[in-house]
């Protein structure tokens, strides 16, 4: 029989984080699915931790081709009407796939739902994604490249309408769902064309979204090329094809550490060994989606030249003087009359060696940060420096 749902969870070396992983899918109360495990080549007996734990999950083995092959080869193994993506440090909350799937179910012409999601750095520092991004950072991102883009409508006082077309009530669909789980907080349901605004960058997650498989095979699987930058381009792609919908409430939690509170031993993508060529595949995804062909929209170069002030600070944290030094010049000729761009540049320029540039950014990098949380102003990419950011 036909699963309602597959997850697909690809996983390369995360031992110490999988399970956790594997027992939010268990604790679902929507129960109807299969889990897909693809093993991407573990080195650290991943696959015999969990093969046979549940019946409703397939192990896939294969050789190490990084995570959207594994995540593609999960995908045509599905055989569930919708899709739902769990990395292997990450958790559903037990309201995820009903909540989700109650919608589907109710809106056929829809493609994709998603939701908030929180990440969760410890030391009780949690962060409410997408809301502080379209309240406070994109905002912020906005005025200083000119931007009205992220203008609140006239009269209204709701974030999230910077970004969406509408604003509606759960509806019978899902208003038991909400009540069971958080009847002291009211939830919305918001719905739009949001392509052009993830110029600014995430808005939505392909962890936090379920899908229409239909939808998925129509559109076409995530490029492998991008390399770590396919879920942006992925998802952006189908953004620009269907309307999102975004339920205001969270159902998944990114975690930083693993339950005994270390790191994961591989690290994170995006804050661990890899964060540099995290930065330049995203870089290349986006200007594909954004910049190739929009080379005299002032709005995309504004953020480019932001995004490129973002990549000197990830090379200067890694000791990559020379590279620092080229990210800092393009963003402060897009950006001429941005103290910080000009800043970050001459304080490369003028310290010979990159352990000491390194040195002069950690200690000075906090003098550099202005209020209003403009250190935030790319933070969702560069998660660790939001972590006051507060749940709401």
């Amino acid at each position: 029989m036909m699963p309602k749902i597959s997850i697909i969870l690809p996983t390369f070396n995360r031992i110490d984080t999988i399970m956790r992983a594997i027992k939010s899918a268990q604790r679902q109360s929507l129960q109807d699915w299969e889990l897909i495990v693809i093993d991407d080549g573990s080195t650290d007996n991943t696959a015999a931790l969990i093969e046979g734990s549940d019946p409703r999950l397939k192990l896939i083995r294969q050789e190490n081709r990084g995570f959207t092959e594994a995540r593609n080869a999960g995908i045509r193994a599905a055989k569930g009407e919708y899709l739902a993506f769990l990395d292997s440090d990450d958790e559903f909350l037990p309201h995820h796939l009903e909540l989700c799937v109650a919608f589907l179910d109710d809106f056929k012409c829809e493609a994709i739902v998603s939701t908030e999601l929180l990440e969760d750095f410890g030391h009780d520092r949690v962060v409410n994604h997408y809301r502080v991004e379209v309240g406070e950072w994109y905002p912020e991102k906005a005025a200083i490249v000119g931007s009205r883009r992220f203008d609140l409508p006239a009269g209204e006082t709701d974030d999230y309408l910077r970004v969406y077309e509408s604003r509606e009530p759960i509806g019978g669909w899902g208003r038991a769902i909400i009540e069971r789980i958080r009847p002291e907080r009211e939830a919305f349901l918001y719905r739009g064309r949001i392509f052009d605004h993830l110029r600014f960058d995430f808005l939505i997650t392909i962890t936090a979204t379920v899908f229409r498989t239909s939808a998925v095979a129509a559109s076409g699987l995530p490029e492998p090329r991008w390399r770590t930058g396919s879920d942006f381009h992925f998802m952006a792609t189908l953004c620009k094809v269907h309307r999102a919908n975004y339920l205001s409430i969270p159902t998944i939690i990114k975690h930083e550490y693993a339950d005994t509170g270390d790191l994961p031993a591989s690290g994170h993508i995006v804050t661990g060994r890899s964060a540099l060529s995290f930065a330049a595949d995203w870089q290349v995804a986006w200007d594909d989606l954004f910049w190739n062909g929009l080379l005299q929209d002032t709005e995309v170069r504004g953020l480019r030249s932001l995004r490129q002030l973002w990549m000197g600070e990830v090379a200067l944290r890694f000791g990559e003087r020379k590279l620092a030094m080229e990210h800092f010049a393009q963003a402060r000729k897009g950006l001429p009359r941005y103290w910080k761009a000009k800043g970050l540049y001459w304080l490369v320029r003028c310290t010979p060696h990159a352990t000491w540039a390194q040195a002069l950014y950690s200690i000075g990098g906090k003098f550099m940060r202005v209020p209003g949380k403009v250190r935030g102003l790319f933070a969702s990419a560069d998660r660790l420096s939001a972590g006051e950011s507060e749940v709401s």
